[in-house]
C-alpha cells in the first residue's frame, strides 16, 4: 500500500478526525504507514498524558510512556531530589511524550491495527472498532492506582497508620 491508501483508511477509521489532525498525520506518515519521529502537538494527549493514550486504545504505547516517566522519577528520587520536583518532572515527562509524540505513537498503533484487520485490504469495520476510543481502560487504570495508593489515602484522611 502507498501513503495515500493509509491516509484514506485513517480518514475512514479514526474517531473524530479533525482537519488539523489529518494534516499532522499526513506530515509525519512514511510510505509504509509508520510515523517519522517528528513532533506534532496534541492538546488532549498533553493534558491527560498516558490516560489519553489508554482512551485511544494505545495500550502498549501508554505503558511505554508510563514506564519511561517512572524511570525518570526513580532516577531523580535516587539522586535524592525533592519529592515535589520528582513528581513534577514525572508529570512533565509524561505530558511531553504523550502530547508531542501522540501522532507518531498513534501511527504505530494504526499500523498494528492494519496488520490485524487485513494487511492489503483491511476490513473497515474492524479498523473502526479498533480506533473507537474506550473509557473502560482509563477507569481500570484509575481504579488500579487508587487500590495501590489506598493505604496512603487512608492514613492521610484518618491519621491512623496501617503499618502497625
Amino acid at each position: 500500500m502507498k501513503k495515500n491508501d493509509y491516509l484514506k483508511i485513517l480518514k475512514n477509521s479514526y474517531y473524530n478526525l479533525s482537519q488539523k489532525d489529518y494534516e499532522n498525520f499526513e506530515e509525519i506518515m512514511n510510505d509504509d504507514g509508520l510515523g517519522k519521529c517528528k513532533p506534532g502537538f496534541n492538546l488532549w494527549a498533553f493534558l491527560f498524558g498516558w490516560f489519553y493514550l489508554l482512551y485511544r486504545r494505545m495500550i502498549v504505547e501508554a505503558f511505554g510512556v508510563l514506564i519511561f516517566s517512572l524511570m525518570i522519577g526513580y532516577l531523580m528520587a535516587y539522586a535524592k531530589l525533592y519529592p515535589i520536583l520528582v513528581l513534577g518532572s514525572m508529570i512533565l515527562t509524561n505530558s511531553l511524550l504523550s502530547g508531542f509524540c501522540y501522532y507518531f505513537l498513534y501511527l504505530n498503533k494504526f499500523n498494528k491495527d492494519i496488520d490485524s484487520c487485513g494487511e492489503y485490504n483491511p476490513d473497515m469495520e474492524c479498523m473502526q472498532k479498533k480506533a473507537k476510543p474506550k473509557i473502560s481502560y482509563v477507569i481500570i487504570a484509575v481504579v488500579f492506582i487508587l487500590i495501590i495508593i489506598w493505604p496512603w489515602i487512608f492514613e492521610l484522611l484518618t491519621g491512623q497508620n496501617l503499618h502497625k
